[in-house]
């Protein structure tokens, strides 16, 4: 006998995303659509899909419509489905499943879609397939649930796990923006919790709410609260558990995250992203063997039945293999697992960028990574060509960004843009004012127009109209007197004009700097004193870290220095083994934004620094040196690990190939001075 097979929806004005739903289950042998209130004409799409539409007066809640759509169902099984889902299997998937069963429900794997790109992506299973006519009933105004009635009737072991799939797009977010769902979730959630204020899953996703709108503290307080409340039987304890973590890693808290992990792995000895989680926590204290260990547990264990990133048991974390093993220095076992990254997703851009820097410190050379490169990605579409190239733009591989791009493919703006910038950073200006000649877009149009000005400054020292055609009168007029005013055929008094022009020149000087036209740059920084600053930290950000101290010095004289502008002089001072004087920087930068964990992490180190200075010395005029040995070990073993921090700045291929390989000494005054 042929199985039944029934489809439940709600809807309320999801005419955007309906049709695509419900094409996904055309073929199922009843659609049954409860309206809570459409004016989008939703309704209409379902009836011309064969649903029987249930007009249903929303009553805040998710239960209820669902509940009410059970009333009519006449079908053997039910699969209940979002408006905003795809049954990507099809319903003769379905059928195929539920043939003999003696199952009562299965659940099903729902990709969350985050994102654009393949790895935005978050998987979680779910109970969406039940047989009709056993009684069992929706709970919950918001995240309605049948599990539990399910499990209530028949126990646990009556519900089996499924290979079927849906995609979801509810968390896009321009569809949560543009629905108010947090606003609406929010206003739920209150309701449930004034009536029942230790439920640990409304407390949980209270939480999650908040962490949707960016307030990272509430949503802790929330989580925190729901943790102490939530069995260990709890279905979604373990996603609590991941979802509280990543908010202490975010906000800095990696001791007392990597303490709770450890803890919670006893329980969850299977979720890989619990490991992955452990392998953030420790890096980010310097422990990278440690981080290492935990990174390969999270590829060796892979369980579907958690709450996972896209990439975890693969590679994501066989990406951060490969960083930890660079930051140790094993350049060859970083690129094998960068290697094998680019294996589970070939256009996975950290891991792409990753290999390209193992590899140029294994003084490979260019061509042979292009060729590498080439091998692993196999471009076929414009947004691989876009990765690949990305991947040698950023080590300084500029030729060979050009030529591993095919003419057919410079039709695409970005693709052609990527070259351009290739062709400018090679000094082959010609070429790329030619390639500059088209714009398919105004975002296209503003960063060509700005790009050949930069040009124009860098060739002649200042602009030739005639060479910027084409270009909306407004922005025309604006470079022009921006020109003007650079070369003082004119100047102007009016404060709110010049405040104009420099947020203009910002974003040239940054765009001239990490071309290399610091001709052109140099000249738009002569603009204002912010505009001088500007100019400075971006040169040290490129590598030219010569130049940069000469100005960031000046600026310091001068008192025009800023906090970020002192660390990178506390910075270079720290790398020359000054290390009072860049205490003094660091802490200096501390005055003004004291809340800074990196400048106080480089202070710390330079007196660490100091201490051991002072020791050795005193060790070496000591007839018993072995009274200083345990803590020279001491403070050496803080500096390691300090050092691991991230503290300070990393440089890219791109970077190291600009940078000058040695520095002058730099002569500092006390800054008290």
């Amino acid at each position: 006998m042929d199985t039944r097979i029934g489809v439940h929806i709600i809807i309320k004005n999801e005419s955007e995303l309906l049709p695509q739903c419900l094409e996904s289950v055309k073929d199922a042998d009843e659609i049954i659509v409860v309206d809570t209130g459409s004016d989008d004409g939703s309704d209409e799409i379902a009836k011309a899909y064969g649903a029987k539409v249930i007009y249903e007066k929303w009553d805040h809640s998710f239960s209820a419509p669902r509940n009410e759509a059970l009333r009519y169902a006449a079908t053997d099984w039910i699969i209940y489905v979002d408006a905003d889902e795809c049954l990507i299997d099809g319903v003769e998937a379905i059928r195929t499943l539920l043939q003999n069963s003696n199952a009562e429900a299965y659940s099903v794997l729902i990709e969350n879609v985050l994102g654009p790109s393949l790895e935005d992506r978050l998987f979680h299973r779910a109970v969406r397939i039940f047989r009709s006519g056993r009684g069992f009933a929706f709970r919950g105004a918001i995240h309605e649930d049948i599990g539990q009635s399910i499990v209530e009737k028949y126990g646990a072991a009556s519900i089996q796990d499924s290979s079927l799939l849906l995609r979801h797009y509810g968390y896009l977010p321009q569809r949560m923006s543009s629905r108010n769902k947090m606003e609406r979730n929010e206003a739920l959630l209150k309701k449930e919790l004034a009536e029942q204020p230790l439920n640990p899953f409304y407390l949980y996703h209270m939480g999650i709410t908040c962490c949707q709108g960016g307030r990272l503290e509430e949503a802790k307080a929330y989580m925190s609260r729901a943790l102490v409340h939530t069995p260990d039987s709890a279905s979604f304890r373990p996603t609590l558990v991941r979802d509280l973590i990543k908010i202490l890693i975010e906000q800095q808290s990696s001791i007392h995250a990597e303490m709770m992990l450890r803890k919670e792995l006893r329980t969850y000895p299977d979720y890989a992203e619990l490991y992955f989680l452990l392998g953030q926590a420790l890096e980010i204290q310097g422990h990278f063997e440690a981080a290492l260990e935990a990174f390969h547990n999270a590829v060796s264990h892979h369980n579907d039945h958690y709450v996972t990133e896209a990439g975890i048991s693969s590679y994501r974390s066989l990406h951060k293999i490969g960083e930890n093993a660079a930051r140790l220095g094993r350049y060859e076992a970083s690129a094998q697992s960068f290697y094998q990254a680019l294996q589970a997703h070939r256009t996975y851009h950290p891991s792409l960028m990753g290999i390209a820097d193992a590899f140029q410190q294994l003084d490979v050379s260019n061509a042979e990574i292009a060729s590498l490169l080439l091998t692993l990605v196999q471009p076929q579409s414009s947004s691989d060509y876009a990765a690949f190239a990305d991947a040698l733009y950023r080590i300084g591989a500029f030729q060979e960004c050009i030529a591993s791009i095919p003419v057919t493919a410079l039709e695409d703006s970005s693709l052609r843009l990527r070259c351009t910038l290739s062709l400018i950073q090679l000094g082959r200006f010609a070429e790329a004012k030619q390639w500059l000649s088209a714009a398919t877009s105004a975002s296209d149009q503003e960063q060509t127009v700005q790009l050949r000005s930069i040009c124009q400054w860098q060739l002649h020292g200042r602009l030739r109209e005639t060479a910027l055609p084409d270009v909306p009168v407004q922005l025309h007029e604006t470079l022009c007197r921006l020109d003007r005013y650079l070369l003082e055929d004119e100047r102007s008094d009016n404060d709110e004009e010049i405040q104009l022009l420099s947020e203009l020149a910002f974003k040239l000087i940054r765009q001239a700097v990490s071309l290399q036209c610091l001709k052109a740059a140099e000249l738009l920084s002569a603009l204002s004193d912010e505009c001088e600053l500007v100019y400075a930290k971006e040169l040290y950000r490129l590598g030219r870290t010569n130049k940069a101290a000469e100005l960031l010095i000046a600026l310091l004289h001068e008192q025009r220095l800023d906090e970020e502008g002192m660390f990178m002089i506390g910075e270079i001072l720290y790398d020359k083994g000054h290390y009072l004087q860049a205490a003094e920087m660091f802490e200096g930068s501390l005055s003004t934004l004291p809340d800074a964990p990196r400048t106080r992490t480089a202070a710390s180190l330079s007196y660490l620094q100091l201490a051991a200075d002072n020791l050795r010395r005193a060790a070496s005029s000591s007839e018993d040196q072995q009274l200083f040995a345990d803590d020279l070990i001491k403070i050496d073993r803080s500096i390691k690990l300090l050092n691991r921090t991230g503290w300070h700045t990393e440089w890219t291929g791109y970077q190291r190939s600009v940078r000058h390989e040695a520095t002058r000494n730099l002569f500092m005054h006390d800054s008290k001075e």
